[in-house]
């Protein structure tokens, strides 16, 4: 009974331990992003910013009612290109991917809507080209890796699925447009995905789609792949 106690015992400090140290992540984690949103709200445009915002506003570029100026938001659109985080080796890389596309609507609301969409489909097809290779590369390396061909063909079978549902945290970090001869909106968008959420999304989602719970040359592929400046 005794034995049985402290075993209870242990499992519970591990458990809080584990719940702890969780804890510790994720408030070290919104600490950093606390830390980058003030660093945006306080920013001041940059004078290769104030540039870029005289040659848009001369091409007749504007920004939606109550929204920021051009350049404060492209000096945002820099701060966040800048952003570094380490990876799963320790190496610095950058923390942002982002992405440009415009677009055109009859309204501004489905002009950007479309325009990120793009910007979307664009990352994710640049994904899955990437995951594809990285996992076919991983077959012809290492003929003890449990990944085989049934595997990247399951992957081309479930990566629309896959991938979509880890680029939900869509950010849009800049939005201008204009109206053209026919009344139509052009749209001009930047959006910035978080490679830390979406390599723990995409961990996730390649494991549950391709049913290899805590396959480990999943998640390297998944690191390698993101590790990069995309």
């Amino acid at each position: 009974m005794k034995k049985v106690i402290v075993m209870m015992v242990m499992a519970v400090l591990s458990s809080t331990s584990i719940f702890a140290q969780s804890a510790r992540e994720l408030a070290k984690e919104q600490k950093e992003l606390n830390e980058i949103n003030m660093k945006l709200l306080n920013s001041k445009p940059s004078k290769d910013a104030k540039k870029q915002e005289k040659i848009l506003l001369k091409e007749g570029w504007l920004v939606p009612a109550g929204g920021k100026s051009i350049a404060k938001q492209i000096t945002e659109t820099q701060l966040l290109g800048e952003e570094l985080m380490a990876d799963e080796a320790g190496n610095p890389t950058k923390r942002y991917i982002i992405r440009s596309s415009q677009s055109i609507a009859g309204t501004f609301n489905a002009g950007i809507a479309a325009a990120r969409s793009n910007a979307q489909v664009e990352l994710a097809a640049m994904l899955e080209t990437d995951v594809a290779a990285a996992l076919e590369e991983k077959i012809d390396n290492q003929q003890n890796s449990a990944i085989t061909a049934n595997t990247v063909e399951k992957f081309h079978e479930r990566a629309k699925s896959i991938i979509d549902a880890s680029l939900t945290n869509t950010r849009t970090i800049l939005s201008i447009y204009r109206v053209n001869a026919q009344n139509n909106f052009e749209v001009q968008v930047q959006v910035a995905f978080d490679k830390k959420e979406l390599t723990a999304r995409l961990k996730r989602n390649i494991q549950k789609e391709l049913e290899r719970e805590g396959d480990e040359d999943l998640n390297d592929i998944v690191d390698y792949v993101l590790s990069r400046d995309l």
